[in-house]
């Protein structure tokens, strides 16, 4: 068969949140999952912070904050132990998903971030609390989430190549829920998706971007399924599904209610009222580029990827390539 000749394999955009990357089994299951996907369509990998992270960084910088008021030991004291719980949290993640190897040089990776990490939190123990200080400080879950799983991948043989989202992602500088220049954050992620290998699976992390004047910005709570939803828009793909830790969208929270049902499908206007009273769960942008391009959108578990989950298909939407296949 000629190259030309080949099927054009479609844009899948996966979403993993904190609940998918946050435990060894299930970071072993998006290697897994993407492994098989790779065969059929072209994923493109949106990730968040482990599961709690971003919460943890956020404790740490009130805590270096309310010891400022006391003494440098006291600041000290509680930097130290706040860098040491998250170094241990990712390390021995990764020691215990990824190959030896693949183990130590994340190593190197997470020391390089902490060190950053600890150059911030200092100067906000200087200088005081600023909203882009906080920013640039929640950000650190998922830079190191991403190279976390851009590692679990290689050690399956997919050739992943993370991307930085505070190149891609351009923004205003409205910091703790940045507003997204459309324009040019559309022209940044179709020019550099445009110079990757066919075969590579594209990782980038959820959450963050920058301003035009290059500090570093957040999208806001939850703000990883916008950046899928905006990643999915601008490069036109067949689908995007949103892996979570249960199968699909219900009546009510299925952990906490044996009666809650699960839905085999929403309306976009469903789907809209929902996430406007916060019952999907989801950032409050998150649909409307959806809506804008017609990219069906599908819940499902990362526990359970065969299990149906929900589809919420905008209308017009045309060529659905959903992955995990729709049973």
């Amino acid at each position: 068969m000629h190259p030309s000749d080949r099927p054009v394999r479609p844009i899948v955009v996966m979403k993993f949140g904190g609940t998918a990357t946050g435990s060894v089994e299930r970071m072993r299951a998006i290697g897994a999952l993407v492994k098989e996907a790779h065969n059929d369509v072209r994923p493109v990998l949106i990730v968040s912070a482990l599961a709690g992270v971003t919460r943890q960084l956020d404790r740490g910088l009130q805590a270096v904050v309310a010891a400022r008021e006391s003494s440098d030991a006291a600041v000290e004291t509680a930097l130290g132990v706040f860098l040491d719980d998250l170094t241990t949290r990712h390390h021995t993640q990764a020691a215990e998903v990824l190959s030896p190897e693949s183990a130590e040089r994340y190593t190197s990776v997470l020391s390089d971030h902490m060190d950053a990490l600890r150059a911030r939190m200092t100067d906000i123990a200087d200088t005081g609390f600023t909203p882009a200080l906080r920013d640039s400080v929640l950000a650190t879950g998922e830079q190191l989430s991403v190279p976390m799983v851009t590692a679990t991948l290689r050690d399956r043989g997919i050739a992943a190549h993370a991307g930085e989202a505070t190149t891609l992602i351009r923004t205003d500088d409205t910091h703790g829920e940045a507003n997204v220049d459309m324009a040019a954050t559309e022209a940044e992620v179709t020019k550099w998706f445009d110079t990757l290998p066919p075969k590579s699976v594209p990782v980038v992390a959820g959450f963050i971007g920058a301003s035009t004047h290059g500090a570093t910005t957040t999208l806001g709570f939850e703000g990883s399924d916008y950046t899928a939803a905006l990643i999915a828009s601008f490069l036109n793909a067949a689908s995007l599904t949103r892996f979570t830790d249960v199968d699909g969208v219900y009546t009510a929270d299925p952990r906490t209610d044996a009666a809650a049902q699960r839905l085999d499908r929403l309306t976009m206007e469903q789907a809209f009222a929902w996430t406007e009273s916060g019952r999907l769960g989801m950032h409050p942008k998150t649909l409307r580029p959806l809506a804008h391009r017609a990219v069906p959108m599908q819940v499902r578990s990362i526990d359970r990827p065969e299990a149906p989950g929900t589809q919420i298909v905008p209308e017009g939407a045309s060529s659905i390539a959903f992955w995990p296949p729709a049973s």
